[in-house]
């Protein structure tokens, strides 16, 4: 299964009409002195699966694509072996280079699926920017470009790149099609419904030096770590009234 696949099919999962209960996709990322990034993101989907198992326990045992968790692997593996072992060989050096890089694996608890990780090896700036294409439209509840600007030295943040607009909604849950019919009512009635917690920790290799500019989602943790911290409803309301809410935040470090 691709790995754009598997994560589409667990955003649609997290966001479908039977998840009523609160969610969590945590990811943290790691700055390097190189100039280079890593992240890791743990997504926790079995209030998900629970939900929808007392809605349609039928369909767990009808063999349905999206429910054959049982196949992820346990062990973390790079997205180039698991197309590779389903058949999907790339053949770009750049592509396969970067595949290499980032990791998958599925969470269990005993044999009950509970979700999945991702995580990559150090990137660069250049790897960074293949990864949107790698992982696809939905990778980017995992892997924001709002922390990707980072020269080494300091990480420049675009908060408005963590907001996001009904028709981007739509088009995440409908694979990138839109028809630009949905509206706010329509988006507040599905945000009614669910709860989902985004928590995003910034670690820095060297000391941070000093931050310039406010935002109510951050919070400095300690001297080499910043948590940004905020829910999907806060995401998509434009309108959110924020303490502080400057832009453009960026964190220095020594």
């Amino acid at each position: 299964m691709k790995i754009k696949t598997i994560i589409r099919k667990a955003v649609l999962i997290f966001c479908g009409l039977f998840l009523l209960h609160s969610c969590s996709i945590s990811t943290t990322n790691h700055y390097h002195a190189d100039k280079k990034m890593s992240f890791a993101t743990d997504i926790d989907m079995s209030q998900a699966l629970e939900m929808m198992k007392s809605f349609m326990p039928d369909s767990l045992n009808q063999g349905a694509d999206f429910m054959k968790m049982e196949k992820y692997p346990r062990d973390w593996q790079n997205i180039y072996e698991i197309q590779k072992m389903e058949g999907k060989v790339a053949t770009n050096p750049d592509s396969i280079k970067l595949m290499k890089k980032i990791f998958f694996k599925g969470n269990f608890d005993a044999d009950k699926f509970k979700g999945f990780s991702v995580k990559s090896d150090p990137l660069t700036n250049a790897e960074l920017a293949g990864v949107g294409t790698l992982l696809g439209k939905e990778g980017s509840m995992m892997n924001n470009t709002a922390f990707d600007d980072w020269d080494g030295k300091s990480l420049k943040i675009d908060m408005s790149k963590l907001q996001m607009s009904p028709s981007d909604f739509e088009a995440l849950l409908k694979g990138g099609e839109t028809d630009g019919q949905t509206t706010k009512e329509d988006i507040d009635g599905f945000l009614s419904m669910m709860d989902m917690d985004l928590k995003n920790k910034l670690v820095f290799d060297k000391k941070i030096k000093s931050i310039t500019g406010k935002h109510d989602w951050i919070k400095k943790v300690d001297n080499k770590t910043i948590e940004v911290n905020f829910n999907l409803k806060e995401m998509m309301d434009k309108n959110h009234q924020f303490k502080d809410k400057d832009n453009i935040i960026i964190i220095e470090t020594e």
